[in-house]
């Protein structure tokens, strides 16, 4: 992996890392950047134009080419969202890397990439202007018949509703834009409106009048309320998916996911149903469902293993259903227990009755203008929560509450890797070896494994968080070296921030692990490990200490101070009898914390 530092030519402010793989191609970094600040640029990832930041030519002083250095006069104007002359060139439409360049061209022939340079420039196409600069753009027809979707997805929200009777009210608002009726779905509500029932939730809905030509969008949403498909006895999927699920992810342009705990595990706990508002990894909403029985089970189960990690956030939400009974809760931390969860009922409707499922339209309307608000009280997190990712080389992680299981294709020899990882992490069990993942079972029937706990992938932002990793780090890797356990494989990638803690750090992925001595390997990445590793007929734990000056060289911080530069230097030396011992590192890492 390889870490490109991109700024986006004439935005101040605007430089950040991604991580990527040479082996990738510009396609793909397009992707990854606009993923990694799609908030800040409104165009499609194709219409970026991509261009090297290179170093006039003879400004370099050794052999390769140079990037260009956060000390130039080019890059700290950029900063300010200037161009020189010197990037106006680099802009120049024959630079521009094509989508089906490699990123190893890009850095062929280029000093290794570090901090304190600018790897890439991106140009934003200027009919879509970034970082919120763009001019307000008229609505093309002002009478848009989908109008009250777009007066929910823009809707700001200053001051949470916090207490479960200030939720309750909230839910009952009318809509500030009022959803056209359809002349035919206006009959079917005042056939069944005889009592007068659907009055009240009717006028906090729609428009007063039927209109004969209502938006498709419309149409489809109020008629899944007001005349729902008929349901077999005991499943109730579709009415569940269609009233809840696709109406939020076509209002407030979300995803959902369902998730059947029929898992290769009984440990693997998910909600039967996540709703991920916009580009969030976080399920801010989410189900438990029930075909029978009492609503207090599912209701339950919506807090019963939640281990809270929402930071500030007063609460998230979520919904109980059993048949055609549904309630939708707020789901809180628990304050009497370290990081649990609690559950409050907000209001509980009866879908086989319209003027409940109309009330129950309006609710969840509402309720969807908190998501927002509320996942902006949460930090972001780069994989999605109770989300399945697939590593390159075909290993399968799936994420649950408490823990992830880690299932090994077939054409791994799993069986050896497994019995490694029950040996090891026995071996750091019976030591009580700190801040590393510990291993719940291993199935080599099933290929995988249940590791715990979940932790959060966010590399350090600063210094202090990058020394707090170091000492998480090297306090691990001095009991692990005391009883001879190498990792062999620390990266970033294998650098977790505990759920829930401020700064604390643990080692993932023992995958490589192995007893010192070892002979060597040919799989890992001579890039990215000690040269030892691939090149000598054994290694010792000191490769582990090589790979603590690639953290610090690959870490995204722009100043690191001389002190540290040091430590990564005396890391990386080539002879490994040269390198510090971790002891040494991390009373070095802890003098470093307290002088700070």
């Amino acid at each position: 992996m390889v870490t490109l530092v991109c700024a986006i030519v004439g935005v101040s402010g605007s430089a950040f890392p991604v991580t990527t793989d040479a082996r990738y191609f510009v396609k793909k970094l397009k992707d990854d950047i606009k993923t990694k600040i799609s908030r800040r640029i409104p165009c499609d990832a194709n219409k970026l134009q991509l261009f090297p930041a290179k170093m006039k030519i003879g400004t370099a002083k050794t052999k390769g080419g140079k990037w260009l250095s956060s000390s130039t006069e080019d890059v700290k104007k950029l900063k300010k969202g200037e161009k020189t002359s010197h990037v106006v060139e680099l802009t120049e439409e024959v630079r521009e890397l094509q989508v089906e360049d490699s990123i190893a061209n890009l850095l062929a022939g280029m000093e290794t990439p570090t901090a304190r340079q600018i790897h890439v420039l991106v140009v934003v196409p200027e009919e879509f202007p970034a970082l919120g600069n763009e001019k307000k753009r008229k609505r093309a027809d002002d009478d848009a018949l989908d109008v009250w979707m777009d007066a929910i997805k823009n809707e700001q929200v200053t001051v949470l509703p916090l207490t479960c009777e200030d939720l309750r009210e909230y839910l009952q608002r009318p809509l500030r834009i009022k959803i056209p009726i359809y002349e035919r779905h206006f009959e079917l509500i005042s056939a069944h409106n005889a009592t007068g029932k659907c009055t009240r939730a009717f006028y906090k809905l729609f428009e007063p009048e039927p209109r004969k030509i209502v938006g498709y969008e419309s149409i489809t949403i109020v008629g899944d309320f007001v005349s729902p498909r008929s349901h077999r006895s005991g499943a109730y999927y579709y009415l569940w998916d269609s009233l809840i699920a696709k109406l939020l992810e076509r209002v407030v342009n979300g995803r959902y996911c369902r998730y059947m705990n029929t898992s290769t595990s009984a440990d693997l706990y998910r909600p039967d149903l996540c709703f991920y508002y916009g580009k969030s990894n976080v399920c801010v909403f989410r189900g438990e469902e029930k075909a029978s029985g009492a609503l207090e089970v599912p209701i339950e189960e919506l807090h019963d293993r939640l281990i809270w990690k929402y930071d500030a956030a007063p609460y998230i939400f979520g919904y109980a259903a059993v048949g055609l009974q549904v309630c939708l809760v707020a789901i809180r931390r628990d304050e009497t227990t370290e990081c649990g969860a609690k559950v409050e009922t907000i209001e509980t409707y009866d879908l086989d009755d319209l003027s409940s499922r109309l009330l129950f339209f309006l609710a969840l309307l509402n309720l969807s203008t908190l998501f927002r608000p509320v996942l902006d009280l949460i930090p972001s997190l780069d994989v999605r929560e109770y989300g399945i990712i697939k590593r390159d080389n075909g290993v399968q992680i799936s994420f649950a509450e408490d823990c992830v299981v880690k299932t090994y294709p077939s054409d791994m020899p799993s069986d050896s890797i497994i019995q490694n990882l029950k040996d090891l992490h026995g071996r750091m069990k019976e030591c009580s070896v700190p801040n590393v993942v510990q291993l719940m079972t291993g199935n080599m029937k099933k290929r995988h494994v249940t590791l715990s706990p979940v932790g959060r992938l966010a590399v350090p932002e600063n210094v202090h968080q990058l020394l707090t990793a170091l000492r998480d780090i090297l306090k691990a890797l001095v009991a692990l070296h005391a009883i001879n356990i190498m990792h062999r494989d620390l990266r970033w990638e294998n650098v977790l921030k505990y759920q829930g803690e401020d700064d604390k750090w643990f080692l993932i992925d023992f995958d490589d692990g192995a007893l010192s001595p070892a002979a060597k390997v040919e799989h890992l990445k001579a890039e990215s490990h000690a040269p030892e590793t691939l090149s000598c007929s054994s290694h010792t734990v000191k490769v582990d200490i090589w790979s603590v000056g690639y953290l610090i060289q690959t870490s995204t911080i722009f100043d690191i101070p001389a002190n540290l530069e040091t430590i990564k230097a005396e890391c990386l030396q080539k002879s490994p009898e040269k390198r510090p011992t971790a002891v040494s590192l991390f009373e070095t890492i802890e003098h470093l914390l307290r002088a700070a």
